[in-house]
């Protein structure tokens, strides 16, 4: 299971996009959710994902990141203690180190939002057999385990094939409902836009 977001901060809200699929990355089910743009509503989007397609025999849950949309988060500690499997953020790119600083700048909440980024703890280091580093943090497996998970099911670069499907859907369906929005038009489930 992998869940992606894809979001402008202009937007003011974020597109989650949850990927059931099998480590080859072919693709079982799919479920959306939004998040406000610098809300504290990111680990409630992912349990909302989790709740519609989650199945008994999904083995991992994959974040890509944990310090989403503008400084919200998605906490894999509490999706691990509400869902029982285990989960994994994964980082591409060596993690800014100025989140303090910009948090403590940018919201009044700064001392909460700053206490529940810590808990997401620090992440580990894991390199690939390419050369490709992934920086992890895992609640319910190993992080050296989720590490091997993640690269199990690479198949184009440094991204596990079921996180680089879900943010594709993420960023697509993100651009359509801003088209949607710009021209006035609600989707609705007969077909027909009012």
């Amino acid at each position: 299971m992998a869940i992606a977001e894809s979001f402008r901060l202009e937007d003011g809200e974020s597109v989650y996009v949850g990927v059931r699929a099998r480590r080859d990355g072919v693709v079982e089910d799919v479920a959306f959710a939004k998040a406000k743009v610098g809300g504290r509503d990111g680990t409630e989007a992912a349990a909302r994902i989790l709740g519609a397609v989650l199945k008994r025999d999904v083995s991992l849950v994959m974040l890509d990141g944990c310090i989403v949309s503008f400084y919200n988060w998605i906490d894999g500690e509490a999706l691990y203690t509400r869902f029982q499997k285990p989960v994994a953020c994964y980082v591409f790119e060596e993690p800014e180190g100025r989140v303090e600083e910009a948090v403590k700048k940018l919201f009044p909440d700064w001392e909460e939002r700053l206490e529940a980024i810590r808990r997401l703890g620090p992440p580990t280091l894991y390199y690939t057999r390419d050369g490709f580093k992934i920086y992890v943090r895992s609640w319910g497996i190993d992080p050296i385990d989720a590490g091997k998970a993640a690269e199990a099911c690479m198949k184009f670069g440094k991204m596990p094939e079921p996180l680089r499907i879900a943010k594709i859907i993420a960023s697509g369906a993100r651009q359509f409902l801003k088209i949607q929005c710009t021209a006035g038009q609600q989707w609705s489930p007969g077909g027909s836009s009012s």
